[in-house]
């Protein structure tokens, strides 16, 4: 079978060789995104765009549950102020029939929107040297380049350069984000950035997207709210997982567990606290035991225990739909901040109910097949050695490459 990082080298090479012909529209960058396979949502679908008049007027929250409308002058008086924005057209879930295993059409629709981004990749697995220089001097180490200045995260410097692609302020995905919201049901999300756009276009999502990504995943794969909580908030749906593991709620499909009873596998969740958050342990979520709610998850969509390494995709990272290699131990085991400096705060996986392995992980989903696919006719209509084969999607056995 390919190697992970065998699929991470065939598809930035794809994105270099084909930048011209698959870059989207109407972007604000010329960022090469790819189309989501035929029969995939479109999370776009799921909201409408109003202005003008057909614009709800602008409400600023008062209180709890408690809101004002703003006013602008006009003439001799004062009309309600209305700003452009995003509202739910589609609330219900799913949007198309999904097919299979839920847990592998989570795995599908990530790495569908993953390369809807232009499959931006970050790299948070360790190397045996930082690429800053370090000069030694008499009185101690000069550092040439201040990690604060040179992409870091916390206070480890980035051993490799993350490979960027659309961002949240890029137009051509604006409404697929709002339609990320829309899946939970609220349009809080949506009001609050028609306010932020008023005074400054094309800004970035002013509110965290990350759980709303991972809700709409959940819903799209046909899971039902009794199933999966989806929310704005990851402690949500966190939270109703560990009252699955207490017995309290026998409909969650996910249970939660610390991240030393279990190791992550495809179709996992992977969660970190963030931010002021101090959670160490699902008992500190039971408890409620931190300074703050904050928490990021990611869906694990392939493991490599041989490399040590794990990848997830997660929404909002690097305000966009991203893939992580996160270093692990050798049983699979994410590396946490207690054993990297800087390193995520990891410390609880959600695992579903159901057991077992998924159908196929990344390297099978429908969009790295037609990468994959697309490559190699790519490089054989140029007479270049073809790619090594991957995994076919549900077999034991390498797919072939596709004729030019």
């Amino acid at each position: 079978m390919r190697s992970s990082f065998g699929i991470l080298a065939t598809a930035l090479t794809l994105i270099l060789l084909l930048a011209p012909v698959c870059a989207q529209q109407n972007a604000s960058r010329a960022i090469p995104a790819f189309p989501r396979p035929t029969g995939f949502p479109d999370p776009a679908l799921r909201v409408t765009w109003s202005r003008g008049e057909d614009a709800p007027p602008m409400m600023v929250r008062v209180g709890p549950n408690s809101f004002e409308p703003m006013y602008r002058r006009s003439g001799n008086g004062y009309v309600p102020a209305r700003a452009a924005g995003y509202r739910i057209a589609i609330s219900s879930c799913p949007s198309i029939p999904p097919r299979g295993d839920p847990r592998t059409r989570m795995i599908d629709l990530a790495a569908a929107e993953w390369a809807y981004f232009g499959l931006p990749v970050l790299d948070m697995a360790v190397e045996p040297s930082a690429i800053v220089p370090r000069v030694p001097q008499p009185d101690g180490v000069v550092e040439i380049i201040s990690p604060g200045r040179n992409a870091s995260i916390g206070s480890r410097v980035l051993r490799q350069a993350p490979r960027l692609g659309l961002m949240e302020d890029d137009a051509a995905v604006q409404g697929t984000i709002a339609g990320y919201w829309a899946a939970t049901g609220n349009e809080e999300a949506m009001r609050v950035q028609s306010i932020v756009n008023y005074g400054w276009h094309e800004a970035g999502w002013a509110m965290p997207w990350s759980a709303a990504f991972i809700s709409w995943l959940a819903c799209e794969a046909g899971l039902s709210t009794a199933q999966f909580q989806r929310s704005g908030g990851h402690i949500d749906y966190v939270r109703a997982a560990v009252r699955a593991r207490d017995g309290q709620d026998s409909s969650q499909l996910y249970v939660a567990y610390d991240l030393a009873e279990s190791t992550p596998a495809a179709g996992d969740l992977l969660c970190t606290a963030r931010g002021d958050a101090t959670f160490a342990s699902i008992a500190d979520v039971r408890s409620g035991n931190s300074d703050s709610n904050a928490l990021h998850c990611d869906l694990v969509v392939k493991t490599d225990t041989d490399r040590r390494r794990l990848y997830a995709i997660g929404g909002n990272v690097n305000h966009a739909v991203t893939l992580s290699v996160i270093a692990t131990d050798a049983k699979g085991r994410p590396l946490t901040d207690q054993d990297i400096v800087g390193a995520h705060r990891w410390f609880a996986v959600l695992k579903p109910r159901s057991g077992g392995k998924v159908a196929h992980d990344l390297d099978g989903t429908p969009t790295v097949q037609t990468l994959y696919r697309d490559y190699a006719r790519y490089a054989g209509s140029r007479r270049a050695p073809p790619p090594l084969p991957l995994q076919g999607r549900g077999t034991s056995t390498p797919a072939k490459a596709s004729s030019p």
